[in-house]
């Protein structure tokens, strides 16, 4: 049984937003593809310092940055700051979790950005970071993005800390292995909200599987609908780039304005930049803690 569309909205605008107009949602991890640069030495740090690497880079303004290009060279014009919140969050896929730049975006009432400048963002983030795909979710719109999904939303008390999240994705993985390590398993952490789409399994199997998981690690599931463990629908994407195939990212740029490639292309060289700089750190043995290793300069 699917959540009526007030249920949703209303869930979604006090659970995940903090907002009562706030309903589309992205993310996209920092760390690059494998394909593009060998980051294994990095992918294999513990979580709390691939955590620390993003914070960083985020703090350096690499996102900011990014807005800035599309904004001065008109490939968007409704995409700001008082419609659009950043912050790093965790993101589940396969069995793993990582640290994730999460986004928030108002797309409805007034000062809404559109859904056209949505994907544009979601692409330049995708292409500067250099990632194989991002994700992003219209809580209202099951035909904004690519695809209709279902998911459920799991709340903790306050926003956990990243490891906190990793280890509820671990509890559902104990419970059903379908639900955690394919590849069609994963969650985004909003805030206190763990977002998880659905995996390629009947709706009875991944609801049984999250309620168990909630009350194993005592939070609360949603959506409840008449009494009964229902599932939230909204509309789902994964824009992407194959790097093998693409290695200038041109996937990315053909749904990006031309105007906007060079600002582009110049932070993403930034971004490689940096991320050669911590794996050659890496390769030298600093890697324990959030120590010189991943310390970043931003200039």
């Amino acid at each position: 049984m699917k959540a009526a569309t007030f249920l949703l909205t209303t869930f979604l605008s006090s659970s995940l937003a903090g907002t009562a107009l706030a309903s589309s949602f992205g993310s996209v991890e920092p760390i690059a593809n494998p394909a593009v640069i060998d980051t294994l030495p990095l992918r294999e740090q513990p979580l709390d310092v691939r955590e620390a690497f993003a914070r960083q880079l985020l703090q350096c303004g690499l996102v900011d940055q990014v807005i800035h290009a599309l904004s001065s060279t008109h490939a968007v014009s409704t995409i700001d700051g008082l419609n659009t919140r950043f912050e790093v969050g965790a993101g589940g896929f396969a069995g793993n979790t990582n640290p994730a730049y999460v986004y928030t975006v108002i797309d409805s009432g007034p000062n809404a950005a559109t859904i056209d400048d949505i994907k544009v963002l979601t692409d330049s983030l995708g292409y500067v970071l250099s990632q194989g795909s991002a994700f992003l979710l219209d809580a209202d719109n099951t035909a904004s993005f690519d695809f209709p999904a279902n998911y459920v939303v799991l709340h903790f008390a306050a926003p956990p800390p990243i490891e906190r999240s990793a280890a509820l994705f671990e509890t559902v993985g104990r419970i059903d292995p379908e639900l955690f390590s394919t590849d069609t398993s994963g969650y985004t952490q909003y805030g206190r909200a763990y977002l998880s789409l659905q995996s390629a399994v009947p709706d009875a199997e991944f609801i049984a599987g999250y309620v168990e998981a909630a009350r194993r690690f005592g939070v609360e599931y949603t959506p409840i609908v008449n009494g009964q463990p229902s599932l939230f629908q909204g509309g789902a994407g994964f824009p992407g780039n194959d790097w093998t195939q693409h290695p200038g990212g041109e996937e990315y740029l053909s749904r990006i304005p031309a105007q906007s490639h060079q600002a582009l292309g110049q932070i993403r060289a930034f971004h490689l930049r940096v991320t050669a700089d911590v794996l050659k750190k890496l390769g030298h043995g600093h890697h324990e803690g959030h120590d010189e290793a991943i310390q970043i300069k931003c200039q």
